[in-house]
């Protein structure tokens, strides 16, 4: 579709502008005519024209992809730092555990160093720190076998009958309304029972409510009081764990609190300075390849920073970066053509298998499942995806349609001439427009 062009408005300008006006007195004899030489002109420029032909108009969204394994990872150190070695390059293989690379860690090495020495220096604290206080050991015995027994008792004495007593009269008594309701509704439905059967029923039900009621409350009084006793129940196993803690302190540390305390504090510094050399090193988490390595020794790197990106080589699939916009017109399960680029004979139904969950999302890719046979990882993949489609349609090229002053028109050509029609359009593409008025499959129109 387009405009009027600017010749052609200028020159129905100047058509009226340049009519000839009688200015001649009437009164005045004219002048003998004179000679008239004809001038050449050359011949009107051969105008395009179009058949209007019912078909197949579709808005397509069209982008390139690179065909890329489906399953990655990508990779990152927990720690901060400097990277000391990277251990592998783009395209090899990896098996699970292998080194990918590492960071500087020179400091954590002897931080880790001086703190097992301080975890000796505690064990053997500990373990000279006098004779074992018989009468601490002693004590600590006793009052775990009275945890021990409290906990028994508490256990044989727990409630557990009498709340599954309370709930089958609860549920007995349901079942009593559900019958007395179903007698009081039978009487009521027979004219030709006396009133005093219905009265009989009718009262037989009110006291099975007030029993569902009664007893209700009893099940819930039953299991309050099971529920408190369990409380006690974890009190008293905590009792009893807490007791073996203290027996197995006054075992091995003579009972001095202190001297287990330095053993324990040592040791957590140890644990700890073990797990920051642990995340400064990274380690292939699967079999596969290397698909991406974004740093080099000497890097310094930010904590949770993607550094590498690992795949399982098949299946693979076309994966593109597209703006969210284009991305919101997409679907999953939507059905296009995948191609390799010029390459139209490699032509393949694909379907949207991804999308990002929202534009907050920091993967911004769409990824498209298709079937390519021997085709080789990061090549290029032309993708159509069909928006909107309307079937046996009229259509026209848009260089036949006109637009000027809010109207839609074209030029067609017809037995007596050409004559002006104003059309109304649909779907709209860069190479058909969509008539839905105006027009006959087979009119001829020409472009203007």
């Amino acid at each position: 579709m387009k405009l009027l062009s600017p010749v052609l408005l200028l020159a129905l300008l100047l058509a009226g502008a340049c009519a000839p006006l009688d200015t001649v007195n009437p009164a005045q004899q004219p002048a003998a005519a004179p000679t008239v030489t004809p001038f050449p002109t050359a011949p009107a420029a051969a105008r395009t024209t179009y058949v209007v032909q019912r078909g197949t108009v579709q808005e397509l969204l069209e982008f390139r992809g690179r065909w890329l394994p489906r399953d990655q990872i990508q990779l990152s150190f927990e720690l901060a730092g400097t990277v000391r070695q990277v251990a592998i390059q783009r395209d090899d293989t990896v098996n699970v555990g292998t080194l990918l690379a590492d960071l500087q860690i020179d400091d954590l090495e002897n931080q880790l160093a001086q703190q097992q020495l301080q975890l000796q220096t505690a064990q053997q604290n500990l373990a000279s720190g006098g004779d074992n206080d018989e009468n601490s050991v002693t004590s600590a015995q006793f009052a775990l076998a009275n945890a021990r027994l409290q906990l028994q008792g508490s256990r044989a004495t727990l409630p557990w009958t009498t709340v599954q007593d309370a709930l089958q009269r609860y549920e007995q008594a349901q079942r009593d309304v559900e019958n007395a309701q179903r007698s009081y509704d039978d009487l009521v439905s027979r004219p030709d029972t006396p009133a005093t059967q219905v009265d009989n029923a009718y009262e037989a039900l009110l006291k099975a409510r007030e029993n569902v009621t009664t007893t209700q409350r009893a099940y819930q009084q039953s299991a309050a009081q099971y529920y408190s006793q369990t409380i006690q129940l974890q009190q008293q196993e905590n009792q009893v764990l807490q007791n073996e803690l203290n027996l197995q302190e006054a075992l091995i540390g003579g009972g001095n609190p202190e001297l287990v305390q330095a053993v324990q504090q040592a040791q957590l510094a140890v644990d700890q300075t073990q797990e920051r050399i642990r995340q400064s090193s990274l380690f292939s988490p699967l079999d596969g390849v290397v698909l991406e390595v974004i740093i080099r020794p000497g890097d310094r790197v930010e904590a949770f920073n993607t550094v590498l990106t690992l795949a399982i080589p098949e299946p693979r699939e076309a994966i593109a970066n597209l703006a969210f916009n284009d991305i919101q017109r997409l679907s999953v399960g939507q059905v296009g053509i995948c191609r390799l680029a010029n390459q139209p004979d490699s032509a393949v139904q694909c379907i949207v298998r991804k999308l990002p969950l929202s534009n907050r999302d920091a993967d911004q890719t769409v990824r498209v499942a298709a079937v390519f046979t021997g085709l080789a990882s990061g090549q290029l993949v032309e993708i159509e995806m069909p928006l909107q489609v309307r079937d046996n349609v009229l259509w026209l090229p848009p260089a036949a349609v006109n637009e000027f002053q809010n109207r839609t028109f074209v030029v067609l050509q017809t037995a007596d001439g050409e004559r002006v029609r104003d059309v109304e359009i649909g779907l709209r593409t860069d190479d058909r427009i969509e008539i839905t008025a105006g027009l006959n499959e087979g009119d001829i129109v020409i472009q203007q």
